[in-house]
């Protein structure tokens, strides 16, 4: 349990918070809709790619672990896609998704990995920053295993019970972060269960 304030565990959402209205609010308006459906089926099922409103109120679709963002897109107003490679610093615009997917090619693996600067403050006072922060799982079931992901792996954690599958999402998160094992026991969890976990769950009792 975290001891900050306690405002941080607040959670916000809109009265009307699907992918198209957020999209017609902070994207650039109905005009810009069917580039943004067309960027989310492109993104949505893609592993580490999170849908997020940004700067203030900007639709943006990015890549990264732990608050970073490796690689960013977003709908222009010529309906065109601006992509953005912070790594290098290099911008792209692309015609349509095809361009788009075109241009990820060769970039997606390393943005799922921590940076360099990320990695060592994540190392920094005896990991102190991965002791604080909370990673959010997805927990599902099938075929009698539960399977706990977590964002921007393209792998996930599976065990006969939901603590077994977290503990193994624990123990990939150390893994990524290059950090000792036995820390995997001490990270901040929380776990979000889809309504497949829920189901089985439920009859298990």
């Amino acid at each position: 349990m975290n001891d900050g304030p306690a405002y941080l565990s607040v959670k916000v959402n809109f009265d009307n918070s699907d992918y198209d209205n957020v999209c017609d609010t902070f994207g650039g308006g109905f005009e810009r809709l069917p580039a943004w459906r067309a960027l989310g089926s492109l993104l949505a099922h893609r592993p580490g790619w999170h849908f997020d409103v940004v700067n203030r109120g900007e639709a943006l679709w990015c890549l990264g672990v732990l608050g970073e963002c490796r690689l960013a897109i977003h709908v222009r107003e010529d309906l065109r896609f601006h992509c953005y490679d912070h790594d290098k610093d290099s911008d792209t615009i692309a015609a349509d998704t095809t361009e788009v997917e075109s241009w990820l090619q060769g970039l997606e693996e390393t943005a799922r990995q921590p940076s360099d600067t990320l990695l060592e403050m994540a190392s920094s006072n005896s990991w102190d920053l991965l002791k604080r922060y909370t990673f959010r799982l997805q927990v599902s079931w099938s075929d009698g295993y539960y399977a706990a992901s977590v964002a921007a792996l393209a792998e996930a954690s599976f065990g006969p019970t939901i603590p077994e599958a977290v503990d193994g999402a624990a123990e990939m998160i150390c893994h990524l972060f290059k950090a000792p094992a036995e820390l995997a026991s001490v990270l901040t969890l929380a776990a979000e269960l889809d309504e497949t976990a829920v189901r089985h769950m439920r009859t298990e009792r």
